[in-house]
């Protein structure tokens, strides 16, 4: 019969035994592109918001303000259809990467799903308003839908912070955004009834409150491409 030495010790820490999941290419490969679109609708948003954002200000300052308000509104709808279309595409895979994760799915399906349609709408309406179809009440009407988009969207922007790992300053600034967007669709409904029950300049309201939609959909489109910045490499 053989022996075996016990009485020397293995040295075990230059080793390491690694095992990789069959599917492990497929499946970052599948989280990279969710990453890739989400970031994408995002800094679309952003683009898209900030084009508003210098249509309703040259609107305000007087220089075409119908046309100036039909284009921020169409620019604006563009922005939410994009960034919610985005979600939605990689509705599965995202739900994945927040798997372990405590979020409100009801929420959160309830906050994309208002965004997609108050773009939708607001596209329709400005194309409208931009045909010449009573500008005056379809506008401030586009800011109480956009408001009521930005209330309930902004309530599920939070979850949207889970889908890159970590606690860092960019996802309390996907946090933040949400409670901005809340407050905003509140103003820009409120100055979308006002400007409908014709309580000063009609225009003037509505491009107030499409400069407000603008500006919120910047912050929000902006923090979150940043919280996913370099997650797809």
């Amino acid at each position: 019969m053989g022996t075996v030495i016990t009485d020397k010790k293995r040295d075990l820490t230059r080793h390491e035994t690694i095992y990789e999941h069959p599917d492990a290419a497929r499946l970052l490969a599948r989280d990279r592109k969710t990453v890739v679109v989400v970031e994408g609708g995002a800094s679309v948003e952003v683009g898209t918001g900030l084009a508003a954002i210098v249509g309703t200000v040259i609107g305000i300052d007087g220089h075409r303000p119908a046309i100036m308000a039909g284009i921020a509104t169409l620019l604006l709808g563009i922005a939410l259809v994009t960034q919610g279309g985005a979600i939605a595409s990689r509705w599965r895979t995202m739900l994945r990467r927040l798997d372990g994760v405590r979020y409100d799915r009801t929420e959160l399906i309830g906050g994309i799903g208002t965004e997609v349609f108050g773009g939708i709408v607001g596209i329709v309406l400005a194309i409208l308003a931009l045909a010449g179809v009573v500008p005056r009440i379809l506008i401030p009407t586009a800011a109480i839908v956009f408001g009521g988009a930005l209330l309930l969207g902004g309530a599920a922007q939070p979850e949207l912070a889970n889908l890159a790992p970590g606690r860092n300053a960019r996802a309390q600034a996907v946090e933040a955004s949400g409670g901005i967007m809340v407050i905003v669709g509140i103003a820009s409904a409120v100055l979308g009834i006002l400007a409908l029950l014709d309580v000063g300049p009609i225009l003037v309201l509505a491009l107030i409150a499409l400069l407000c939609v603008g500006s919120a959909l910047v912050f929000a489109g902006g923090a979150l491409a940043a919280r996913l910045l370099g997650r797809a490499t």
